[in-house]
This record gives C-alpha cells, structure tokens and sequence, in this order.
C-alpha cells in the first residue's frame, strides 16, 4: 500500500537556495524579505547575512536562504524566481520589487530537502 507521505513527496518537492541581494539602503532589508515571501512557490526566506559583512557604502548587501516547492525542474524555478524579483508584470524596465538593485543565486547551493 502506497502512503500518502509518499505521494506527497513525489508530487511535491522541496529545495533550499542560498543567494545574495545587494538593495538601497533606504529601503528596509525586512520589507524586501516580505515581498519576496509574497512570490509564488516559495515557503521561507532566512536573512543569514553575517554581521562583518555589512559595508559603509550605499548599496546593502544581504545573504539570504530561500525555501521553494516544485513539481517541475528546480533551475527553471530559480530563474523564474529571479525574474520575478528583478522585472515588472508589465515588462517595462521598473524594478518589480523596490529597492533591490541585484539578485544572484548561487546555484551550486542548491539541495533538495
């Protein structure tokens, strides 16, 4: 007999992604997190940016771990993701979320759990 768990499973899988954004500072790091959570197929964002990081300059740079949940191809996830952060809905040039500047994923961080 077959369990639902494993159903589930097959179904649904889970990945963990480190990447790092680099935003302005007078947008609050917290608020880009939380439109971040808003996209579609992600479940958590961490924030894991050491404290000896933080820099002088005017752009923020934050290391963040990003939980998501496919049926599909975990890269292509990724990259929609990323374009979802970095473009608008209406395909013009504005930034969809405000305030970041760049967002790169470390692909090679990738695992599922």
């Amino acid at each position: 007999m077959i369990k639902l768990t494993t159903i589930l499973t097959e179904l649904l899988n889970t990945y963990e992604v480190q990447a790092t954004i680099i935003s302005d500072k007078k947008t609050n790091i917290t608020d880009i997190l939380d439109q971040i959570r808003a996209l579609r197929k992600i479940t958590t964002v961490r924030n894991i940016t050491p404290a000896q990081y933080m820099t002088q300059s005017l752009s923020q740079h934050t290391i963040i771990m990003i939980k998501f949940v496919t049926r599909g191809d975990a890269s292509k996830d990724i990259e929609h993701i990323k374009r979802d952060i970095l473009t608008s809905d209406n395909l013009s040039t504005d930034i969809r979320i405000p305030g970041v500047k760049s967002f790169t994923i470390k692909s090679e961080t990738l695992i599922r759990k």
